[in-house]
Order: structure tokens, then sequence, then C-alpha cells
């Protein structure tokens, strides 16, 4: 979740600035707007992180944004083992993620009655999510003939991207996933600013972002707006890849 927060906050930030060679004034000038939307996302990356943490009962005052976003890390993989009934006693972080990443594959594989015994970690993680690949491209209309799972994946991200701007009234004609990608962002933002009752007359999306991660995060939570959204049906990949 909070990796899909930071790369819809980079993409916020839209092209990068550069100046021509021979111009280190104008370099300059370049390097520090870069500098102040860095330390604007990492302030946003600081409430998200804070409002997580109250969440999950974790006391928060007086400690560094590092150790908090560890503590959370930790917590949320603990609850997710309690959920799955893993024991969580004596066990580093490593070893508890991958335990509840395989408990939550086996799990998918019940659901798309994909047997499970006498497999590896690994080969059962692939394939749940070849299946579930599949799943997803059945559902979007995109047809599987032929195609390996980098094709598919290409594909249905692409179906996927074209569907989700379709359902927020954007134009998907000629555009590229990429460029449905950030005006998606930016009609998210827009939609909570106004659900915030924020004035966007004259903002940009970076201005209006910053409006709500500072002023309204919490209230933004509770309503389960955008940023903070739930995010169901993703496709998971992860610790029996390699």
């Amino acid at each position: 979740m909070l990796k899909g927060f930071l790369i819809a906050l980079v993409l916020s930030m839209g092209f990068s600035m550069s100046a021509p060679s021979g111009l280190p004034f104008y370099k300059g000038i370049a390097e520090d707007i870069h500098s102040q939307k860095r330390d604007k996302e990492n302030s946003n990356k600081d409430i998200f992180i804070t409002l997580e943490a109250k969440e999950l009962g974790i006391e928060t005052k007086g400690k560094k944004i590092d150790q908090l976003e560890k503590e959370v890390m930790e917590a949320k993989m603990k609850q997710a083992a309690n959920e799955l009934g893993i024991d969580t006693e004596g066990k580093s972080m490593k070893e508890l993620s991958k335990e509840v990443h395989h408990a939550k594959v086996k799990q998918k594989a019940n659901e798309l009655g994909i047997k499970t015994e006498s497999k590896e970690p690994k080969e059962l993680a692939e394939e749940v999510y070849h299946a579930m690949l599949k799943q997803k491209a059945k559902e979007l209309g995109v047809s599987t003939e032929g195609k390996n799972a980098k094709k598919l994946k290409k594909e249905v991200f692409e179906a996927s991207t074209k569907r989700k701007a379709e359902e927020l009234g954007i134009e998907t004609e000629g555009k590229d996933p990429r460029e449905l990608n950030k005006e998606i962002y930016n009609k998210k933002v827009f939609q909570t600013a106004e659900a915030l009752g924020i004035k966007t007359k004259d903002k940009d999306t970076q201005e209006m972002m910053d409006e709500i991660m500072q002023e309204h995060a919490e209230k933004a939570k509770q309503l389960g707006l955008f940023p903070f959204e739930e995010r169901n049906g993703k496709l998971f990949w992860g610790h029996h890849k390699k």
C-alpha cells in the first residue's frame, strides 16, 4: 500500500526539469525546485506512515519516521500472521513475511481450485500468479491464447488502466497507459479535494495533494478517499520468485 502511494506521489511531480548545458544558474533553479518537491513528498509520506501507526495503536511521539515505518511494517506483518493462524514467536520479519506470503498463496490456490500438495513454495506461487493473471485477463476481455506471462501481464495492465480511466470519464483514445495513469491520478486527487471541501480553482494536482495530506489526511483516511482507498484484487508476487 505504501509503495503504491509513493509511486503515485512520484507521478504527481510530472515531467522532470532539465537545463541546457552551460547554464548552471538555471540548472541550480531546477535543482532547488526538485528539492522542494522531494521535501513535500517526504512530508506527505511521513504523514501517511504516522496515520498508519496511530491506526495500529503504535505510539508515535518522539520517534523518527524510519523507526515508525519499521514498526508499522512489523505490526502489519504480525497482524496478517495472526489472521492466518501463523505463530509469530521468535521469528524474524524475513521469516514471518515468507510464511505469510506462502500462506496467502495457498489460500488463493484453494480459491482457484489449484492443488497445493507436494509443491514447492516457488512453484505454487508461480502457478497461482499465472492463474490470477488469466482470470484477470478474462474479466477484462483480454485473450490469453499463445501469450507468455510477460506479454499477458502487459496487456492486462493496459486493459485495466483503460477501464479505470473510462470509469472516471477520462478519454482514452490514442493515449498510452502511462499517460492514462497520470490522468487517473489527477482525477482521483481532484475528487478527493472536492469531497473534502477543498477549493480547487487555480490549483494544480500537486498543490491539491499537498493540502489533502497536510491538512485533511486523517479525514481522508477515515472516509477511505484516495490515496487511502482500499485496493482489492491486486495480483501478488513475492518472496518465492527468485
